[in-house]
């Protein structure tokens, strides 16, 4: 899943360098709520997948989304028909290394010991985290402030 979501972040930053100014789409901006069984998400990203457009992110803070970007931070959201996809992840609590018999010293990628070797967990369910399989859409309105409010299960 970090993978995944390292995919999204390059894609993005690949489609903004690639993208002119004067060929930019109209951006909305985008607030709202989200919640995971009923109490308000701490921390996560929206990503929104736009049929035909740029996609864009925004950022979740204590349930708000906040910081709509496409191209700059808080420039906004295309406009368009779009699906969401949500991330909310946490380090992995690491257990103490272990001392092996591996021919690599401690550090070394070649050690699966490494200590400093890091993992993140979901902290929501994993269909979230895919635009196609999370059951959220929206239309983004050109000329207004749209808001949107995500229940998670």
């Amino acid at each position: 899943m970090k993978h995944y979501l390292t995919i999204i972040i390059l894609v993005v930053i690949l489609l903004v360098a690639g993208c002119s100014k004067y060929n930019r789409p109209p951006l909305v901006q985008v607030e709202g709520t989200v919640q995971y069984k009923g109490e308000p998400l701490e921390k996560g990203t929206l990503v929104f997948d736009i049929t035909g457009s740029t996609t864009g992110n925004a950022e979740i803070v204590n349930g708000q989304i906040v910081n709509p970007t496409t191209f700059s931070s808080g420039d906004g959201i295309p406009v368009g028909n779009a699906k969401i996809a949500v991330y909310a992840t946490k380090e992995k609590v690491k257990p103490p290394s272990r001392k092996t018999d591996s021919k690599y010293p401690e550090g070394h990628p070649g050690n699966t010991t490494n200590s400093s070797m890091s993992a993140t967990i979901s902290l929501i369910p994993e269909k979230y985290n895919n635009p196609q399989t999370s059951g959220f859409t929206c239309t983004l309105e050109k000329g207004k402030i749209n808001t949107i409010h995500l229940e998670l299960e």
